[in-house]
């Protein structure tokens, strides 16, 4: 894909949605963010580089997802945040894949953590979504989307390890001006979006 010369805060976002893009078992990419006038612009550059957004809640986040997944008609759905800019393709792949072979409600990377904080996926199906969008009545479960499948055990769920050394006291994620400049240093050293999580570990 294109490299960026000059990385910007919004554009940090193009390189997680190209990074997802190539990913074999996501076929659709849509962008929930908030309905919010300081999200106009945020709304107008994803347009312009030709990617569906859908606008919602700006608190209630859970509500923005089920109606997003509700009109889209999404059966299958992999949760990533906008601070996880430089999550692995084939980290998706992999666990999509338990996901799609195993009777499982909820899969993920986030409990017990192994990956660095950043790599973080997790697939669950509209059925799962519905009936956390029925039940949660906290305000946090509603910011947070997935912490009352998480604090429950009505779910079926699988957590996916990293095999080897432990990795989650690393930040990769995306929160501030020092965690901006390291994903840039990340970035332009391998002067392509094709990299690997490993790759990232190796350099790190």
């Amino acid at each position: 894909g294109k490299v960026l010369k000059k990385i910007k805060g919004k554009e940090v976002i193009l390189i997680l949605l190209e990074r997802l893009s190539k990913a074999r078992l996501v076929n659709n990419i849509i962008m929930a963010i908030p309905d919010t006038k300081e999200n106009d612009i945020l709304n107008k550059f994803l347009i312009k580089n030709n990617y569906t957004v859908f606008r919602g809640s700006e608190k209630n986040v859970l509500q923005r997802y089920y109606e997003c997944a509700k009109k889209f008609s999404v059966k299958n759905i992999l949760r990533v945040t906008g601070d996880c800019s430089l999550v692995d393709p084939g980290l998706v792949d992999k666990i999509g894949a338990v996901f799609s072979k195993k009777n499982f409600d909820y899969v993920s990377n986030i409990e017990n953590r192994t990956f660095p904080d950043g790599m973080d996926l997790e697939f669950f199906d509209f059925k799962t979504l519905e009936k956390v969008y029925k039940n949660a009545i906290t305000e946090f479960d509603k910011e947070h989307v997935t912490k009352y499948i998480l604090r429950t055990n009505i779910f079926k769920k699988f957590n996916y390890n990293r095999k080897g050394q432990n990795f989650s006291d690393l930040r990769i994620t995306l929160d501030t001006n020092d965690d901006l400049n390291l994903i840039k240093k990340i970035f332009y050293n391998f002067n392509n979006n094709n990299f690997s999580i490993e790759q990232i570990l190796n350099f790190y």
